[in-house]
């Protein structure tokens, strides 16, 4: 990919579109004002956590009492799940109980390390913002996610890729728009055979047999030309 890629996302409140580096603060002027108007209601503890791996990102609302369980779930439906690999958090080289509660888990600002398939691995990072008091019942809200990156036919330059190849890759950018995908068919002898894979809006993409997530579906596509 020649172009340097950059990632936006959508507000769950007011759908703005924001760069990776605004919504955070963005979603933080919702958040507060949410908790200010659910004052007197049934009232949860929620924290706002931050995933990334390198320009993707999600934005998630946690209730404090689930377990850290949730959010591996979570992040396998949405980013990773290919084979049932291990996965596990870890603060520095301590790990994390997946029983765990998030309250007592996520302190501000703290960083923790979350990997999945300890073969290929794929890892993200985590940090939690503040916490909220809110009317909500719901374990997990997503908050925002990036929207598809702008990953373009690395052969005819115009198209959208909607597949890469995962063994030439390693050599060059391989991504490929439908019609560009079948000229490397006949030159690439795996690509046909089991290295053709399709772009997905995950860090897991490219890797092992990982063909998409199974929420979010609509943002987990390809690029679409505006």
């Amino acid at each position: 990919m020649e172009e340097e890629l950059s990632s936006e996302g959508k507000c769950l409140y007011c759908e703005q579109l924001l760069s990776q580096k605004e919504i955070t603060k963005h979603l933080a002027k919702h958040l507060a004002g949410k908790e200010k108007a659910d004052v007197g209601l049934k009232l949860q503890t929620y924290y706002h956590i931050v995933v990334e791996a390198d320009i993707m990102f999600l934005h998630l609302l946690v209730k404090g009492s689930a377990k850290i369980e949730t959010i591996d779930d979570f992040l396998r439906d949405i980013w990773l799940e290919c084979c049932g690999h291990l996965s596990g958090f870890r603060i520095g080289r301590d790990e994390i109980d997946m029983n765990n509660k998030v309250k007592d888990v996520f302190e501000p600002k703290l960083k923790i390390v979350y990997d999945y398939d300890f073969g290929t691995t794929t890892r993200l990072f985590l940090k939690g913002l503040k916490h909220y008091q809110m009317n909500e019942t719901k374990n997990i809200i997503l908050l925002s996610r990036n929207e598809p990156l702008k990953i373009m036919c690395s052969t005819c330059k115009k198209a959208p890729a909607v597949c890469m190849c995962s063994v030439c890759c390693w050599e060059t950018d391989a991504y490929f728009c439908k019609k560009c995908a079948k000229k490397h068919e006949k030159e690439c002898e795996d690509f046909a055979d089991y290295s053709e894979m399709p772009v997905v809006n995950s860090p897991r993409m490219g890797e092992c047999g990982y063909m998409g997530g199974c929420i979010d579906l609509q943002r987990d596509g390809v690029y679409k030309l505006k």
